[in-house]
């Protein structure tokens, strides 16, 4: 009895093949080259990534880590400063200059100790909005900070 179903289904299964259409192929999936460019989201604060250029007065890009930023209120911004590890052992007096859009400045100095990492500058009373740049001064010269969209 079994072997009278398996003969059956066999000689069903050839039929079918023998009666059913030619299989196709599949449509051709060749895909031509795309002449847009894609780009990459900027690297940006990171060790590894490229400083970017100096600015349109030649100020060199700020130590990697350094940035500014509103004030989790948004009221104010906030400027982080961050201690090189190469001059950690020297105290540095730095000054945090803030340029606003309307051509004004203003700035705050901090004397960064010996083994000091980091030294957070608060200006409340600018808005992220009013900011044109952020320098900071050393005894190396002038830097440019990035911030948001730079």
């Amino acid at each position: 009895m079994l072997k009278a179903i398996g003969l059956a289904a066999s000689i069903a299964m050839g039929w079918l093949g023998i009666a059913a259409p030619p299989q196709q192929p599949p449509p051709s999936t060749t895909v031509s080259p795309s002449t847009t460019p894609t780009t990459a989201p900027p690297c940006v604060g990171l060790s590894i990534c490229p400083p970017p250029p100096p600015d349109a007065e030649g100020n060199p890009p700020c130590f990697y880590s350094d940035g500014w930023q509103a004030t989790t209120s948004g009221t104010g911004i906030e400027v982080w400063y961050f201690h090189e590890p190469q001059n950690m052992s020297k105290a540095e007096k730095v000054t945090a200059v803030v340029r606003k859009k309307d051509g004004t400045t203003e700035s705050q100095d901090a004397n960064i100790e010996a083994g000091q990492q980091v030294h957070r500058f608060e200006f409340p009373a600018i808005a992220k909005s009013a900011v044109s740049e952020v320098f900071f001064d050393t005894s190396s010269g002038r830097c440019f900070v990035i911030g948001p969209g730079s």
